[in-house]
Order: C-alpha cells, then sequence, then structure tokens
C-alpha cells in the first residue's frame, strides 16, 4: 500500500467492509488487525530472520575474504573509452569545524542562481562518497580501498549519479561518479529536471545538481539476502549526512528528496527496475 496522510483514495477501515476515509490511523489498525496489507510492515516483521542457507552465506563472505577480493577489483568497472568521462580536479582540504557544520546544516527548499565551481563539487564528492586514503591488502598484496562511509560487509552497493544543472565547466546531464578513479562518466546528455521532481515543492531549476542513490541488488543479496535492503537503505542514510555535512563546509545547502519520480530516474539511467534501483536523492544549491 502507498497511502499517504493527504490521500483521499485510501480505502481502509477496522473491518472488512473496506469503508473509505481519511484516517492513518485506522490504516494502521487494519494491517494490525490483518485487514489490510503492507510491504513496510510485512519487512519489518521478517527483517532479522535467518535460515541456515543466509547464515551459510555470511560465513562464506567472512572467511573467505571475499568482499576484499571484490573491492580490490571494483576499479576494473571503471574503465572507459575516456569520450564520456570526466576527470574532476583534486580536491581543496576541508577547513571549518564539524560542531559548526551540524549545527547549521538545515533542509533548503529555495535556491539562488549561483555556478557551483567544479572544484568544489570535487571536493562534495570526494570527502562524502569517494575512496579514502585508508587501504587494506590481502596476502597476495591487493590493495582493497576504504571509503568515507560505512557499507555493510564493505560490499558498497550503491553508486551515485549527479544530475548536473548548473557547474563551471560540465554540460548539463546525468553523470555517474566513479570512486576510484574520481571521474563522472556522461550517462545521459539531456533529462527534465521538473519530470524527475514533479511532485516536490522544491526550486529544481536554481539548483546546481542533485544525487541520485542507485542500489544493485546482486552486490550484497547474495551475502545477506534479504537483510541487504535495510543495510542499502542505512549506507544511503550514512552517504547522505556525510552530503549535508560537507557541503555545508563547501558553502551549500541541501534538501533530502524521497518524492522524485522512480520510474522516469530509472529509465533515463538505463537501470532495468528490477537488479537496480534509485531509493534516494539529495538537491544541492546556493540558499536563497
Amino acid at each position: 500500500m502507498n497511502k499517504g496522510l493527504m490521500n483521499l483514495h485510501s480505502l481502509i477501515y477496522q473491518d472488512e467492509s473496506n469503508v473509505a476515509n481519511l484516517s492513518n490511523t485506522k490504516l494502521y489498525a487494519s494491517i494490525l488487525n490483518g485487514h489490510a496489507d503492507s510491504n513496510a510492515f510485512n519487512y519489518l516483521l521478517g527483517m532479522t530472520s535467518l535460515g541456515i542457507s543466509d547464515i551459510r552465506a555470511l560465513n562464506f563472505y567472512n572467511e573467505s575474504g571475499l568482499a576484499n577480493q571484490i573491492n580490490a577489483s571494483r576499479q576494473l568497472e571503471e574503465i572507459t573509452d575516456g569520450a564520456r568521462s570526466v576527470i574532476l580536479p583534486k580536491p581543496k582540504n576541508l577547513k571549518g569545524s564539524l560542531v559548526n557544520a551540524l549545527k547549521s546544516r538545515k533542509s533548503t527548499r529555495a535556491f539562488t542562481n549561483h555556478r557551483m565551481l567544479l572544484t568544489e563539487l570535487s571536493t562534495l564528492l570526494k570527502y562524502t562518497v569517494g575512496l579514502s586514503e585508508r587501504s587494506t591488502e590481502d596476502a597476495e598484496g591487493k590493495k582493497s580501498y576504504h571509503r568515507y562511509h560505512s557499507s555493510g560487509g564493505g560490499l558498497y552497493p550503491i553508486t551515485v549519479y549527479c544530475a548536473i544543472n548548473d557547474i563551471e565547466g560540465l554540460d548539463n546531464g546525468i553523470y555517474a561518479y566513479r570512486p576510484y578513479t574520481h571521474t563522472l562518466e556522461l550517462i545521459q546528455s539531456e533529462y527534465d529536471l521538473d519530470l524527475l521532481y514533479e511532485n516536490a515543492p522544491i526550486d529544481t531549476q536554481r539548483s546546481n545538481l542533485s544525487l541520485l542513490f542507485n542500489y544493485d541488488v546482486n552486490r550484497n543479496y547474495l551475502k545477506y539476502g534479504e537483510l541487504g535492503l535495510l543495510l542499502a537503505f542505512v549506507e544511503t542514510g550514512i552517504m547522505a549526512q556525510n552530503i549535508h555535512l560537507v557541503a555545508k563546509h563547501v558553502g551549500y545547502s541541501t534538501c533530502d528528496v524521497a518524492g522524485f519520480n522512480k520510474k522516469y530516474a530509472e529509465k533515463t539511467l538505463h537501470l532495468d527496475s528490477i537488479n537496480a534501483h534509485v531509493i534516494y536523492s539529495i538537491i544541492i544549491g546556493k540558499e536563497r
């Protein structure tokens, strides 16, 4: 079910007659009484249930060091012909207090016309969803690099796409961020920002960019099974907090946007909507 507080088409009640009303309280009661179905509630009920196959998968990944081997080879995924790649400039060192960033962070929905510098974008991506300087080396000498955010099992199933709207030196379009090479790869040269956020009351046209978080189910499902979705959501939240704080350091404001057009986003990014899903977005700009 997908029933919002102001959805006038909610058909719910505390009995099986399914009488229409406007109360989310009664909707929740209907779910608890078994008269309505909720994917979210069903997921919560079975969230930590592990079968023997799940335990075997977890032990296999942990004992084999498979996550490190996978991460050591992830940079090979970023090999392209170069024609659609943009090498980002060296990021600037971050200055300022983390406490001040925490105190001043707030969601902003109104932006002003301002062109973001490419170095600012580089700094933002590097210190939020990029690779850190730390690495782990296995017995064969293969290095597995860590990132600035944690990830369940170190599998990093989230890819960040940048919907560029007004950034110096970049044509508008949607780019995939490649953390190992700290580059952007052009995925789609044309997109409709208003259609992407068709139901969101946000000043999209004067923003600088939007970040779209793509969850690749295959990257963590084999290890975690159904638990992989929870870990993907948690990881996205950690990445989002990094983005809010670093954006504030760089001089920009942010707003989390869950009400994006998922079908349009995935079609534009050439995702199959089965193995890969856009699960979240953040819009960034200079506050008005």
